[in-house]
């Protein structure tokens, strides 16, 4: 229960960091969200790719 609270608390202050950080323009937020989840996948497509190149090799 006090976990949830406090997961709900630290995800109510990170919307609220973005929305100030973008001076409350929703259209701000969701391009950074956008951007960081391209960013995320790019990664692990980029990590998948690896992996597999090195298992081909062996």
């Amino acid at each position: 229960m006090f976990v949830k609270t406090l997961a709900q608390t630290k995800m109510w202050g990170f919307w609220q960091y973005m929305f100030d950080l973008c001076n409350k323009d929703f259209s701000c937020v969701l391009g950074s969200l956008t951007a960081i989840l391209l960013v995320f996948l790019a990664i692990v497509l980029g990590l998948g790719a690896m992996m597999t190149r090195l298992n081909r090799r062996e």
